[in-house]
């Protein structure tokens, strides 16, 4: 039983442990785009978006396959292939897209 407790104590305390920093976007907005070989979602023809508003004209809308992501919001880590991440920073802009 005093087993059972102590386990459970250490896994509350790992849930409760705060996620790792983030990283922060290069500078170079090419690295920010998925290696051709690797673009499975097709995230290499919107490469034109970064630097641009997550919210502005010609950016994909939220959907199965699209993820609008702002700092700060949750997202899952289960990795699909074929769905495209467009990540914004603090002002809205955004700084990466990605394939998964």
């Amino acid at each position: 039983m005093r087993l059972a407790a102590t386990v459970l104590l250490l896994l509350s305390m790992a849930a409760c442990a705060s996620p790792p920093a983030a990283v922060n976007a290069p500078s170079d907005p090419d690295a920010a785009l998925p290696v051709p070989s690797n673009d499975t979602c097709g995230a290499s023809m919107y490469g034109e978006l970064i630097g641009k508003p997550i919210d502005g004209p010609g950016v994909p809308g939220e959907g199965r396959l699209n993820r609008l992501i702002r700092p700060g919001m949750q997202v899952t880590m289960d990795y699909i292939a074929q769905r495209m991440n467009i990540e914004a920073d603090a002002a809205g802009l955004i700084r990466k897209i990605n394939c998964g």
